[in-house]
């Protein structure tokens, strides 16, 4: 479609821009690039099984839990924050915490992750983020999603992006500082990034990224971990790992078509690599997923 733009310049004559100097600009630009990526919706029973039996652990996605009953606690460096019903709890990804099962119950989980530069959350660079409740937002409607017969839109979860971007206007501290400080650390691997996002895959080599940053895989290594803090290998298999998830999740291939897109040598390396992440193999992660609500 051609795109002709009528309107006479007088029309625009009185017009003052509220964004006039270079820090509007940049502050412009970083919420134009900031974006929020919704993974998943899940309806979960939570009973005994979910308690840590103190042990700290941690998921790399961020999560907003919304209680619709029962009691639980999530304890992070000896803070304790109580789980309950009629509020909703930001959970930060990449944050250990230890899971105090008090009383069984049923609880909607929103999972996200943030990006900036491509593939990558500057919210895990956040080194004050905690758990926390969410004081000005609720996203109690959500229980309507649970009704078999409610008809889930491309809307709805459009708002739903909007309303969990809103929530962490109110948690984050100056966005401006947190992308300014994040890029101050991984821009130099941006060009990385951005071939990791467009060649993810089981058989994608350090050697070809250090190539491309040009200098040994050791150097590459070294200089990737110290500012990243994971390992090249570690960073490829999160990120592939997020990939194996949502085709899990949100496609009708099966394992092995999975494992041939991901360029895995065949389903049961797939399989083993899948479990040794995530705990479960591939077939029964996709089928909890997919299990009805109850």
């Amino acid at each position: 479609m051609k795109q002709v733009d009528t309107t006479s310049p007088k029309a625009h004559s009185r017009l003052k821009s509220l964004l006039e100097n270079k820090s509007s600009l940049t502050i412009m630009a970083i919420s134009n690039n900031f974006r929020v990526q919704l993974a998943n919706i899940y309806h979960s029973q939570i009973g005994p099984e979910w308690d840590s039996n103190g042990k700290s652990q941690s998921d790399y996605l961020h999560h907003i839990e919304i209680p619709i009953s029962g009691h639980r606690q999530v304890i992070h460096q000896k803070n304790t924050l109580d789980i309950r019903p009629e509020s909703s709890y930001f959970m930060p990804g990449n944050t250990p915490v230890v899971r105090r099962h008090l009383q069984s119950g049923r609880s909607l989980w929103l999972t996200f992750r943030c990006e900036y530069l491509p593939g990558v959350d500057p919210l895990l660079d956040w080194a004050e983020r905690r758990p926390m409740k969410i004081t000005s937002f609720d996203l109690s409607y959500l229980k309507q999603w649970l009704n078999p017969d409610y008809q889930l839109n491309s809307n709805n979860l459009l708002l739903l992006r909007t309303q969990v971007e809103a929530c962490l206007t109110e948690l984050l501290p100056s966005l401006s500082e947190l992308i300014s400080q994040h890029l101050a650390t991984h821009s130099q691997f941006e060009s990385i990034f951005q071939y990791i996002e467009e060649n993810l895959s089981a058989d994608l080599r350090i050697s070809d990224l250090a190539n491309i940053y040009g200098c040994s895989a050791h150097a590459f290594s070294q200089s990737f971990s110290s500012v990243i803090n994971c390992t090249p290998k570690e960073y490829l298999n999160r990120r592939l790992n997020q990939l194996a998830i949502e085709l899990l999740i949100g496609s009708e291939l099966n394992i092995k078509e999975i494992a041939y897109r991901l360029r895995f040598g065949d389903e049961f390396y797939f399989s083993r690599f899948f479990k040794k992440l995530n705990g479960v193999s591939p077939a029964i992660y996709r089928k909890k997923i997919h299990s009805p609500m109850i």
